[in-house]
């Protein structure tokens, strides 16, 4: 069995190669020690079996290292105390033990994207991949068989290849600056009141199993962790985006900020999708992750052809498919 490993910094994901997969919410940034009681408890699912394991990350981002390289390293080495006959991914797309980790840490930093367009470069040919996660977005341009993405992450975010806004994690601050509310304009509040997590879950795109973090006010909900993520809750977390209580604007108030998200989100994906098409003359989308149903309208307003990883593998390996893809590829080279 081989088995891929993708180390983010508030997620780690698990999957073999033949299909299955685990999403653990293992937040490094609150304690980079997490990774030393998390990873011996997930191995002892299928210790006996392991023949090797694959690993990428984004998990060295965390501000609990003072830079991406000690992150890397330090992640690493978690690992490598874990499992036996590691190799880690590169941003060359190629497998390296964990000295040659040591010797450049940057050369596999931000690696879980390549995994993914890697594999799907495999199996769709000249694609747009997208995939929209709980936290970031990756717009991958795959043309005459390469991936055509800058390799690091301050020049993703420049040429529109890295959109870091999500489906669960992200401020709703971070998206919206205004809101329309009964044909009146409103300004927002820059607190973290809400995230995206809530105004998915009030439209009903997400479920409470999706909500894969604490809420902006879990501190309230001590024991309460069902009513913490409810529709009800959401909506009040909402309502205070526009320092407002949920009495004060009804339900039509907090759906309405609701589709403001989904609308801003999805209008920022439709003009990175647009530039890739435009500039690399692809024509076919291929979505993976928990927002791949806004990929879906960004195609369709594109006029682009849709591949959803969801349909072709289930709904489970799409949301982590990096995991799953460096478990493949892993599997490919041992081939």
């Amino acid at each position: 069995m081989i088995v891929g490993v993708d180390v983010g910094g508030a997620n780690t994901k698990i999957a073999t190669s033949d299909g299955f997969v685990d999403s653990i919410y293992a937040p490094l940034w609150r304690n980079k020690a997490i990774l030393n009681d998390m990873l011996p408890e997930a191995k002892q699912k299928f210790e006996t079996e392991i023949e090797a394991v694959g690993v990428v990350m984004t998990g060295e981002l965390c501000d609990c290292f003072e830079s991406k390289k000690e992150g890397v390293l330090h992640i690493k080495n978690a690992l490598s105390s874990t499992f036996y006959k590691i190799k880690f991914l590169d941003t060359d797309c190629m497998f390296r033990y964990g000295s040659e980790v040591d010797k450049d840490p940057l050369s596999f930093a931000s690696t879980n994207w390549l995994a993914s367009a890697k594999l799907v470069s495999k199996l769709y040919g000249d694609v747009i991949f997208v995939d929209i996660g709980s936290t970031t977005t990756d717009v991958i341009p795959i043309a005459g068989g390469e991936i055509k993405a800058k390799r690091r992450d301050l020049e993703r975010l420049k040429s529109h290849e890295l959109i870091y806004s999500g489906i669960v994690r992200t401020n709703v601050a971070a998206v919206l600056k205004k809101v329309n509310m009964g044909g009146e304009e409103h300004r927002i509040s820059s607190e973290l009141f809400a995230i995206t997590a809530d105004a998915y879950i009030v439209l009903g795109y997400i479920t409470e199993d999706d909500y894969s973090c604490e809420s902006p006010d879990s501190y309230a909900f001590s024991g309460r962790e069902e009513a913490e993520k409810s529709r009800q809750s959401a909506m009040r977390r909402l309502a205070r985006v526009v320092c407002s209580d949920l009495e004060e604007i009804g339900e039509e108030g907090a759906v309405s900020i609701a589709e403001h998200v989904k609308r801003a989100q999805t209008e920022e994906l439709t003009s990175s999708m647009e530039k890739m098409k435009d500039i690399y003359g692809l024509k076919k989308v291929v979505s993976a992750g928990v927002g791949d149903f806004i990929v879906k309208e960004a195609a369709d307003s594109l006029n682009m052809e849709l591949a959803s990883l969801s349909l072709r593998y289930g709904s489970k390996i799409s949301t982590t498919f990096p995991a799953y893809a460096v478990a493949k590829l892993l599997e490919e080279a041992f081939s």
